[in-house]
């Protein structure tokens, strides 16, 4: 498996089928996905696209930080959970964010995803919050250390 980064269009069949089941293509664009600096990175096992996440430059009330990026979208093949295709992901986008100079990632996970994203390095802070139509989540936050 490896990661690149993808055009948006890439992403679009992973988050509907995993995190908008039912939804329509619609409810799989968002706001971040077309702001200035950001970026979209793709897992692949041979040619196929098994995982997906989004990065875009956006601070949060709760961290100060000089170059904040928020992920969004992430999404896994339910087929390949368990196989890397989310660390290989995340490893790569940290890595593209340290040479953006990037210092303070951050998300809203799902409670399901919540120990992925603690492997990963992230931290939790506040309270389970409720996405209407989506289910609890937490904000996480790892630092990154800027390359440059």
């Amino acid at each position: 498996m490896h990661a690149s980064l993808v055009p948006l269009e890439a992403t679009i069949p992973l988050r509907l089928r995993v995190l908008r089941p039912g939804g329509t293509e619609a409810d799989c664009h968002f706001p971040s996905d077309q702001v200035p600096g950001g970026f979209h990175v793709g897992t692949f096992l041979n040619a196929a696209c098994v995982a997906v996440g989004s990065f875009s430059p956006e601070g949060h009330e709760q961290f100060k930080a000089h170059h904040p990026y928020r992920l969004r979208g992430m999404a896994s093949a339910p087929e390949v959970r368990g196989l890397g295709a989310g660390r290989i992901l995340l490893e790569h986008a940290v890595d593209v964010l340290a040479h953006r100079g990037c210092d303070l990632l951050w998300c809203n996970a799902r409670e399901v995803a919540i120990p992925f994203y603690e492997r990963m390095g992230l931290s939790g802070v506040g309270p389970l919050f409720d996405i209407p139509g989506i289910g609890p989540h937490q904000v996480m936050y790892r630092t990154i250390a800027r390359v440059g």
